[in-house]
Order: structure tokens, then sequence, then C-alpha cells
């Protein structure tokens, strides 16, 4: 069985998607049962195994600033509520997230500008120029299997499941978008550089290509938080608090996006809540 997280992350096991922690072997019977050949399932495991070397319970990464860490400076009012137990076996406390910058290093990251909030705190802005992504819905009547299969579907999209019959990427940055007013939700992947002049078609009718922009506004935190629905729901509160204190900023309520970046070790995980502008609508 799964864990599952909520936005986002990667397509791989780095992803979001956290494949029973470590556990290789649920991973390998996972990916025999979605019928991958023996060499594609030794390549993954490769891969998998490659993620997990040398990681042990340290935090890794070089030193950085809380600042430097969320992307932004944290309100007064709101420093201690950020911190406490991750609900984590062995990593607990106040871990900052993994930088934003650190992670577009290892993988693509979708063209971003940051757009600043002025005298605010509490939250990042940011302008997500237009670029297509691979975009496959949420069965939300059962929200574990809906999202295992939705997040199957994009993986062997990216994994030769396209007109071209290319794997498109290692590793990809994927989000979650969740829609109040029809009750709906999505996954959806940047397709990286290489292919956004002309993205493959996928061979499963139900992850399609759209091309998305918008403005958005972002707070991060650190620790492994699969399975902490409730952490979530209270960082988007925190997050609707800071932003309403500017008059300026219209952020649009029935939509909520979340991103998460799962590796194994300490303070190796960054999770963002996010709402979009009006105007991006």
């Amino acid at each position: 069985m799964f864990r599952l997280l909520a936005v986002c992350g990667l397509l791989t096991i780095s992803r979001s998607f956290n494949f029973a922690a470590n556990d290789e072997s649920t991973y390998q019977t996972a990916l025999r049962e979605q019928g991958f050949s023996e060499k594609e399932v030794n390549l993954f495991l490769q891969e998998f195994r490659e993620a997990h070397e040398g990681v042990d319970d340290a935090e890794v990464g070089k030193p950085v600033t809380w600042p430097e860490a969320r992307g932004y400076e944290e309100c007064d009012d709101l420093h201690r509520r950020t911190c406490g137990s991750f609900g984590m076996k062995r990593c607990t406390g106040c871990l900052t997230p993994k930088p934003l910058t650190d992670i577009c290093q290892e993988y693509e990251c979708p063209p971003m500008e940051e757009i600043g909030n002025a005298d605010g705190c509490g939250f990042e802005a940011r302008r997500l120029l237009s670029a297509n992504w691979a975009v496959t819905s949420i069965d939300t009547s059962n929200k574990e299997s809906g999202e295992t299969e939705a997040y199957w579907r994009l993986f062997k999209y990216a994994n030769k499941a396209n007109s071209q019959g290319a794997r498109i990427a290692k590793s990809a940055f994927v989000i979650k978008r969740r829609r109040f007013d029809d009750k709906t939700a999505d996954l959806a992947f940047y397709i990286p550089s290489a292919y956004q002049a002309d993205p493959p078609a996928s061979t499963d009718g139900r992850v399609t290509v759209e091309s998305w922009s918008a403005v958005t506004y972002d707070r991060a935190f650190g620790g492994d938080r699969t399975g902490s629905p409730a952490h979530f729901k209270k960082q988007f509160k925190m997050l609707k608090k800071v932003l309403a204190k500017d008059d300026g900023l219209t952020p649009f309520p029935r939509l909520r996006i979340t991103f998460q970046h799962t590796r194994p070790g300490c303070g190796n995980q960054r999770n963002e809540v996010m709402l979009v502008d009006e105007s991006s609508m």
C-alpha cells in the first residue's frame, strides 16, 4: 500500500508519493503490478537505491537560515506555530524546508519569477510563466486509490507511454490542484523544456497536455508530512490570514494547490501550500 502525499513532488520515488517509506520490495511489487518489464523494473529499482544511498537520520544539505529556506520572512505572530513534531519516526522538531533553488538544481522546475511581497510576511508571491503540463484527474470518491491511480498514469506517461516513446523525465515537478466549486482534483507535472515545444501525447486518454500560467501565493514548511492533511489545512489557514492583511491581494478561494518534495534524510523535504490570484483564473 502506498502512502501518498498531497501535491506534488517528483515522479520517481523521490517524489511526494512516498512508497511505503524506504520499502524497496513494496515498490518492486507495485512496478510489476503496473506491467513494467523486468528491464524497466530493474532500472527504477536502481534509481530507488541511488536515491537512498548514504542517507541516514542526520540532516542533509548546507545550513541555511529560515528566511533563505522558506523564501520569505515569517510573520512574528506565526513563528511558534510552524514548529513541533512532524509525525516522523526519527526526524522530529523544527526542520527548515529545503530551499526551492536547491530542488531546482536537482530536477527541472517550471519557469517562474519571484514577485516579492513588498513589506508583507508569511508568504512568497511567484508568477508561473506559461508552460505545458501533463494533467490527469483524481477520482475524489476514494482519495487514496484515486491519487495512486493518477500518479501511475503520470509515471507511465513520463516513462515512454507517450506518442514519442520517450522517457520524458527521471524526476519531475508535480503539483496537486483541488477545486472546491465542483469538488474535482488533478495531478499535473511540468513537462521539461526539451519537450515543451512539441509535447508528446499520452497513450492514455486520461492524461492530457495543458498550457498553464498563474500568479501564486505560497507558504513553505519542512519535514515529511506524508499522511498529514490536518497540517496542510493549518498552513492554508495561515496563508489566508497573512494574505488578508494586504487589501491589494486577491487570492481565489476555491482552488488549493500543494507541492511536496520528499526525499530520504532529515531536512531533505519541502512542502508548499499555494493559492492562486483571481487574475489567473
